[in-house]
């Protein structure tokens, strides 16, 4: 989403027609109710805060509409949620002049995180975020490894977090996390086999890059030897951890990788999942 707010106009012009746009919702009788109980402000400032914790997709993915994603207690009929995303990709197109082509991604982005503000808004004993100052890797791994998803963990000697292949992690990779410029970094790791050329391993990371131009793959080097290394951060230092959207972003993250490491056809890499390693 960055691309598309350096793109057209930053963060101050995006805030303004955000505003027009549920102005816009709040005057239609039949889809105002879902902004209902809803702050205008604490849907602009959600989008704003938690744009990094959206992982961006492959293209394809945004040619339908955004998902409902809220639970069932506040869903909305699907014609309803369906108008209210065409009243924002109106404004988009009509209001903030976004060229056709980026309007269902940037109003994917907008409406993933206007789901979790009306998440929010529900009565609910659990958490739904962990607030800027009280994040820690144990608290997020307490979330992790919670009893309804028991993603298996392994605290690294440098202070990261390995998360296994468990729950909805599709392949393993590695969390960061950094409370001094409140951020966390996942990072995906697929290493060549022993003997194999860096030649092999560029060949993998250029079909990466080719198939994901929105991710770097630089090849580096450690310990355990040559591999491509995938990486995403996301800033909590505007409102903290939204539960929903962080765990989101890994199970993406991880499918993500696991599509980078399936682009390895001549198995020159240690696949941790396919070899069970």
């Amino acid at each position: 989403m960055e691309d598309l707010l350096k793109k057209y106009g930053g963060i101050a012009n995006l805030k303004k027609h955000l505003n027009f746009f549920y102005k816009k919702v709040c005057e239609e009788k039949n889809v105002k109710h879902y902004f209902f109980g809803i702050n205008v402000d604490n849907v602009i400032n959600d989008v704003v805060n938690y744009r990094t914790f959206i992982l961006r997709k492959p293209e394809h993915l945004y040619r339908d509409f955004p998902a409902q994603t809220s639970p069932a207690s506040i869903k909305v009929k699907i014609p309803v949620f369906e108008d209210v995303v065409k009243i924002l990709q109106i404004q988009m197109q009509d209001g903030m002049i976004v060229n056709w082509r980026d309007v269902p991604r940037y109003s994917h982005h907008v409406m993933d995180a206007i789901e979790e503000t009306r998440c929010k808004s529900m009565d609910s004993d659990a958490p739904m975020s962990i607030k800027a100052g009280l994040v820690t890797i144990e608290a997020l791994n307490e979330v992790l490894t919670d009893r309804k998803r028991q993603v298996r963990t392994e605290m690294q000697e440098n202070g990261d977090l390995k998360l296994g292949q468990s729950w909805q992690i599709a392949y393993p990779f590695y969390l960061r996390l950094s409370t001094e410029a409140k951020t966390i970094m996942l990072i995906g790791k697929g290493y060549g086999r022993d003997g194999v050329s860096k030649e092999e391993i560029v060949k993998v990371a250029e079909a990466a890059k080719k198939k994901f131009p929105f991710f770097e793959f630089p090849i580096k080097e450690d310990a355990d030897g040559t591999y491509i290394e995938m990486t995403h951060v996301a800033d909590y230092s505007g409102d903290g951890v939204p539960i929903r959207l962080f765990l989101t972003m890994l199970i993406n993250f991880g499918w993500r990788f696991e599509e980078v490491m399936a682009l390895d056809k001549d198995q020159q890499m240690i696949n941790v999942v396919r070899d069970k390693v």
